[in-house]
């Protein structure tokens, strides 16, 4: 497959335009065109639908999309690694998180990078953990990190550390004087939780179902900063992390509370265990312990 072709294809998938993709690479847009056709004549597959506002994707230029982000990534990482083998550590950075880590880390990350690599690049994605854990399995990204991650052959694990799942009160319910919950009592309060697709969801549904605990959940939020807003106004209680109400956005008067026994959620650092790191990506996670801090870790 040739990589310029991969290249234009996939510029103009993102931007939905020959005219556009052909003013971002600096061509003209009958070559792009003819770059785009020849790929699909050396594949045999149609890849675009034209049509007069644009292009769309195909199921199979979809697929092809999906992958060869990460062709084209492992390309640039292996010049990098070169680059590395030089003493030369430069270049571009992918990052993946949650947004619940991202406000965390993020900040103190990109400061911390940019003063030791002020000519590099440092890319911060945040999705779910879904996502970003297929985003990596792919290619497209170098590190990630995530909650409790499912088991995969593809990657290779860290932990960074763990915490201590709490219930998020209003400061003035009955419960906030005290000091810990028993995990049973969880059943008598209305929740507000993420859906299914978040792996914190998971976790605390295994673990009250080990201890036959069934939840009351009255709403499924997964904008943090928007479920803690409906805690504070009195439509129920969440279960997080107690550092959700350390970050910037949180709102006033709540109070988390541990849970005994503990629900304890872990915070992982991943990377692909098919590809190998680039000596920038490698500093990248020293950076990322020192942002951290002794102290968050096990």
């Amino acid at each position: 497959m040739d990589l310029k072709k991969l290249q234009c294809f996939i510029r103009v998938a993102e931007l939905g335009s020959f005219t556009q993709a052909s003013l971002t690479l600096d061509q003209s847009q009958s070559v792009v065109s003819r770059q785009v056709r020849q790929l699909e004549i050396d594949l045999n597959q149609i890849l675009l639908q034209r049509n007069g506002r644009g292009v769309t994707l195909t199921p199979a230029g979809r697929q092809l999309v999906e992958h060869g982000k990460g062709i084209l990534r492992q390309v640039e990482v292996a010049e990098l690694a070169l680059q590395g083998e030089c003493g030369i550590l430069k270049g571009t950075v992918t990052v993946g998180m949650t947004p619940t880590l991202g406000k965390l880390l993020t900040v103190d990350l990109v400061t911390a990078f940019f003063a030791e690599f002020p000519d590099s690049s440092l890319a911060i994605t945040e999705n779910l953990i879904y996502w970003i854990q297929k985003r990596l399995i792919l290619g497209e990204l170098d590190i990630a990190l995530l909650y409790n991650p499912l088991p995969s052959t593809h990657l290779n694990y860290q932990l960074l550390w763990t915490e201590k799942l709490c219930l998020i009160a209003p400061a003035s319910a009955t419960i906030a004087c005290e000091t810990v919950i028993p995990l049973q009592d969880l059943a008598r309060y209305p929740l507000i939780i993420p859906s299914r697709q978040h792996m914190l969801r998971n976790l605390v549904e295994i673990e009250c179902a080990r201890h036959n605990v069934a939840l009351n959940v009255v709403m499924e939020i997964d904008a943090v900063s928007s479920l803690l807003a409906l805690v504070v106004k009195g439509f129920g209680y969440a279960i997080l992390p107690a550092n959700a109400l350390d970050a910037p956005y949180r709102p006033e008067g709540l109070v988390a509370i541990p849970t005994s026994p503990p629900i304890l959620n872990r915070v992982v650092l991943a990377t692909s265990a098919q590809r190998q790191l680039t000596p920038l990506a490698q500093r990248t996670i020293d950076i990322l312990h020192q942002s951290i801090g002794a102290e968050a870790l096990p």
